[in-house]
């Protein structure tokens, strides 16, 4: 014996009244070339934020090393391709401070050894 279950009525939303309301709503009507190009805005930012957590891991990694005392020289690439050697002392937020007191923030590196 199956049962039978009541149809369920949907009304189109027609106009979006909040802000989550618009990011939130999907409807397979809604796919258009602006989503498209927006996930290929999502990948690339997704690709510099995995770039990020690997040079925070790097950075890490070199105040872990069994060398660090107090300073460390490193070889610092950034995304101009202009690359600088420092003296850095500790590793904050989201920059690296250096011995004569600059802050060298981690967006604006693309490499560090």
């Amino acid at each position: 014996m199956k049962d039978k279950f009541p149809e369920i009525y949907k009304n189109k939303v027609e106009n979006l009244k909040s802000k989550v309301q618009k990011e939130y709503y999907y409807h397979a009507n809604d796919i258009s070339n602006e989503k498209i190009k927006g996930d290929v805005k999502e990948e690339n930012e997704n690709k510099e934020e995995l770039n990020n957590v690997d040079l925070r891991s790097k950075i890490n990694n070199i105040f872990k090393r069994p060398d660090y005392v107090y300073k460390v020289d490193v070889n610092i690439m950034y995304k101009n391709g202009e690359t600088i050697m420092k003296k850095v002392i500790g590793f904050k937020n989201n920059y690296l401070i250096t011995n004569d007191g600059e802050k060298i923030y981690i967006n604006e590196i693309s490499d560090i050894n």
